[in-house]
């Protein structure tokens, strides 16, 4: 069960084990997502318009979608979008995907290494939108 991952996990951390040597896999999630936040984030960004492009197989598609309202994965989807996905909880990272340009908010990751974060990398079934202009690479 997933609180108990997080609990041995949080366990061998206060322990003095390496976070990289600690590894676990979640096949799915409890629906797990900070509800609160993203209503916060949804408030905070209210009536403000992103405008995102997608470079995904070598084309490049744009669409535009109120900032802080949903994720990059399901507005594309409503925009006609073809893009790789599976568990849309933060754990599979089918949707990763490089932001090139821009700001996201991710609500949860259970799947991006520290260092994929620091690379740019995104799990897109989680990222809200907090500037006027994102670019996502699923190529890249």
């Amino acid at each position: 069960p997933e609180e108990m991952i997080f609990m041995v996990r949080d366990f061998l951390l206060a322990k003095g084990v390496a976070k990289n040597k600690i590894h676990f896999e979640l096949f799915n999630t409890s629906g797990f997502q900070n509800k609160k936040e993203k209503e916060k984030l949804a408030q905070a960004f209210k009536g403000k318009i992103t405008n995102i492009t997608i470079l995904e197989g070598g084309k490049t598609s744009s669409f535009k979608m109120e900032q802080g309202a949903d994720n990059i994965l399901d507005a594309a989807l409503r925009n006609a979008a073809d893009l790789p996905f599976a568990c849309k909880g933060g754990v599979c990272c089918t949707c990763r995907a490089k932001l090139v340009e821009g700001e996201v908010k991710l609500l949860v990751n259970y799947g991006l290494e520290e260092d994929e974060l620091q690379a740019g990398y995104i799990l897109t079934c989680q990222a809200i939108p907090t500037s006027e202009k994102i670019v996502v690479d699923f190529d890249g």
